[in-house]
Order: structure tokens, then sequence, then C-alpha cells
């Protein structure tokens, strides 16, 4: 749940914030838009080319016709309409917003002004446009009588205004004068920083919003299908982690999560066979294990006993004190390996089939041993809890492996078991006062190889001290 709720919430961010970032952007766009010289030149300029032939022949006219002429240039400003009208329609021409336009003169080729409006322009009648326009305005006004035809060479702009100039050309195509207007800013560059501020201030709430909505409504239906995918492969290795290798992760898609389903199916697979693969071997092992132990003990006192009741047969009429002698050592050899027998089959009786948990098993076998052997046992557990069935039969293994190494090398008197549960682990530890050996000279047994692969295979430590003299000390530390 936690991951969906995050992955919402960065949807949600990123959404708003690219939403906000594209409002800017376009805020921007438009900024540089209507701050560059050519976008009036653009956009004005060339319909004003076309609507401007009307003109011409007032302006060519000699004197030219001021009346006409500054009557189209009051229509220009007062009402942003250019062009012919007829029965009170525009023909031709363009509408412009008249609180745009400032001003705007014509000057004929001389150059000379010879109609400007309103009257508090910066020209008037009869003069000269070098007394009263700017020098960069001089200069488009220039290359439009010279002829030029690129809109973008002929406007520019200062602080407060942008300006432009359009050729009048006669209906021969000669330029016979320049329309020269100016337009002041729909927003001072000054501006926009505070424009930019409260335009996006009011439509951040909104923006954010619904933002806020679409993330959540895409993260949540995005992460619900992640989350649910992660899910499965989580309770899938939960399973696993159990020694439950029959769950499986169903994630048939191609991605990358697809991918580490499949891989970790194989892997599952691949344990379970290892795992069996290593019971068959501990089967293996513990069958050869027994062969030896009935070779080693159980065989050599049967053929010892028969060589026994062989014995009392040839004495029997000769001498029946002998034969009875050698029956009684048949029979005490026949007893051994009925104690040997019934040591190998406690040892083949997991404790946990018995029904009667760990501890209870193993004071049982204990005292079976003790009695077996002759050697005294102390038995000692500490903080009793629960453990797996694995662990079990792995811990009543290990006793039993470390018990048989005392009884036929160790020569002792005394051995002390200890069973403790200790945070998160279980340790056990069989501690004897024999003869010892250096774990340096004297090769590993079978018996010890056993117990260090059965702690290995619980993922657990296994420690040996030993000294000539002074004992041994086996621990084994499982986790739970």
């Amino acid at each position: 749940m936690r991951l969906r709720w995050k992955l919402t919430l960065s949807y949600t961010l990123v959404t708003a914030g690219a939403i906000l970032l594209v409002e800017m952007a376009l805020l921007a766009a438009a900024f540089v838009f209507l701050t560059r010289a050519d976008t009036l030149a653009r956009l004005l300029i060339p319909v004003m080319s076309d609507a401007l032939t009307e003109v011409s022949p007032a302006l060519e006219a000699q004197p030219p016709d001021t009346d006409a002429l500054t009557a189209w240039l009051e229509r220009l400003v007062r009402t942003g309409k250019m062009g012919t009208e007829s029965d009170g329609k525009t023909q031709v021409g363009i509408n412009l917003d008249p609180a745009s336009l400032d001003w705007a003169l014509f000057v004929d080729t001389t150059p000379k002004v010879v109609a400007v409006y309103p009257t508090d322009a910066p020209c008037h009648s009869e003069s000269t446009p070098k007394a009263c326009l700017p020098p960069e305005v001089l200069t488009v006004m220039q290359r439009a009588l010279d002829g030029e035809q690129q809109s973008s060479r002929l406007s520019v702009k200062d602080k407060e205004r942008m300006y432009g100039a359009v050729p009048v050309h006669s209906a021969q195509g000669k330029t016979v004068g320049v329309l020269v207007f100016a337009v002041g800013w729909p927003i001072s560059p000054k501006e926009w920083p505070g424009v930019l501020v409260s335009t996006l201030l009011p439509s951040a709430a909104v923006v954010t919003l619904f933002a806020a909505l679409l993330g959540a409504l895409f993260g949540f239906f995005t992460a619900r299908g992640l989350t649910r995918r992660l899910t499965a492969l989580s309770q899938a290795a939960d399973a696993w982690s159990r020694g439950d290798f029959s769950a499986s992760v169903r994630d048939t898609s191609r991605d990358e999560l697809g991918q580490l389903a499949q891989r970790l199916n194989r892997m599952a697979e691949q344990l379970e066979n290892l795992m069996q693969t290593r019971q068959e071997l501990a089967s293996l092992e513990e069958r050869n294990r027994l062969a030896r132990d009935l070779h080693d003990s159980v065989k050599q006192q049967v053929f010892a006993a028969g060589m026994q009741i062989a014995a009392a047969r040839q004495h029997l009429s000769a001498s029946p004190a002998q034969a009875e002698a050698a029956l009684s050592q048949a029979e005490q050899l026949v007893r051994q390996a009925q104690q040997e027998l019934t040591a190998l089959i406690r040892e083949l009786r997991p404790a946990a089939l018995e029904g009667k948990g760990l501890v209870a098993a193993l004071q049982e076998y204990l005292q079976g041993w003790q009695q077996q052997t002759g050697i005294a046992v102390d038995f000692q557990v500490q903080n009793q809890r629960g453990l797996p069935l694995a662990v079990e039969q792995a811990l009543f293994r290990m006793v039993q492996e470390a018990l048989a190494n005392v009884a036929r090398h160790s020569r002792a008197q005394h051995v002390t078991v200890f069973l403790g549960w200790e945070g998160g682990q279980v340790r056990l530890e069989v501690r004897d006062d024999g003869q010892g050996f250096d774990p340096q000279k004297v090769a590993r047994g079978l018996g010890l190889t056993s117990i260090a692969e059965r702690v290995q295979a619980l993922g657990g430590t296994f420690s040996l001290e030993s000294q000539p003299g002074r004992g041994t000390r086996l621990e084994m530390q499982i986790p739970l």
C-alpha cells in the first residue's frame, strides 16, 4: 500500500508540475512573440500595403489631397478600420484594436509629412520627418521609400512603442509615399514579470487541483497493477522461504517484472530439485552410516557369539563347565548386539514422529544412551519455545551424531548437552570431559561432517573446540 500511494503522489506532483511548466512556457512564448519587432511587421504591414492602394491617388495628386488622407487616418486611428467603405460596410481591409494605435501619418517622396492624425502626434502637416521622428523610424521610412519589400526591415521598437513604415504604391506599382504609424505596447516589458505572476497565481490552485485529481486517478490505477504484481512476487517468496516450492508467480508480461517472475520461478524449481537431491543424498548417507555401524558393532558381536556357541558345542560332552562359560560369553555378546540394535533403531526414529517434542525426545534418548554407555549426561534447557519440524529433526540428529562420537572415541566420564533459545536463534552445545584431540592433526570424521552439513543446510554456524586431555566442545547455532 505504501508503494501505491508513493507512486500516486509522484504522478500527481509530476502532472501538476508539467502543467505549470507548460503554462509558463506558453506565457513566455507569447511574451517573446509580442515583443519582437518583426511580429508587428508580419501581422500588419503586408495587409496595410494591400489596403493602402485606395489612397494612392490622393497621395500622388499635386498637391496631395490632405483632407482625404486625414479622413482615412482618422478612421484608422479612431475605429481601427482600414479599407474602402460602401453602404456602411468595409469591402476591403482589416479591423484593428483602436486603442493600440497611437498615431499615423503619410509622407510623400520628398519626403514631407502631408497628413497626420491625431493633431497631438509628434509631427504635423508640412513638417519634415527628420525634424519630428526618431532616427530609427526615419531609417525604416527611408527603406520603404527605397522600395524595401521585406516586412521585417520595415518595423522597429523602443521601450514604449513599435513603429512601422508601409510603402504606398500607385496602380502602376510606383512608390508614391509611406504610411508611418506607432503602436503602443499591449503590455510594457517591465510589466511582464508581474503579469506572469498575477496570471499564474490564480490559476495555480485550479491547475494543481486538476492535476492532483488527474494524477491521483492515473497513479492509482497504474500503481494498482504494479503493486499487485509485486505482491504476487512477495507472496511467492514467502512461500519459498517456508519450503513450499509449489507456489509460483503467474506473470505473463514481457517487461522487467515479468522477466523477473520467470527467473524466480526457474530458481524455485532449481531449489526444489536441489532440496530433493540433498534429501536423497542424506538418505543415502544415513544408509551408509547404518551399514557401517552394523558392520563395526552388531556383525562383529554376532560373529563372536557364534564362535562362542561353536566352542560350547565342542566342550559340551568333555567339559560342561567350559561349555557353560562359552555360552555365558555368547549370551553377553548377544545382549550387547541387542543394545546396539536398539540404539540404531532410536537413531532412525525422528523425535517429531513420536509426537513428544524435541526436549522430551532428547530426555528419553539421553537417558537410554546413558544406561547403554555408562557415561553420565547432564541435559540443560533454557527459554524453551516451539521450533519448526525441520529444525527439531536436525537438532535431534546432531545430538545423536555428537554422542555417537563421544561413545566411540572420547573415553569421557561426563557429557553436558545444552539447548537454549537466545534471541532469534537456538543454540545447541555438546561438551565432554574426554581425552580430546587436535583438530588440526586429526581428520574430521563422517559424524562431524554430517553435523556441519546439517547446520549449513539450516543457515547456521558450527564450531569445534578440542585439545588433547581437555575434552571436546561442539556448538551449533541455528537462526529461526
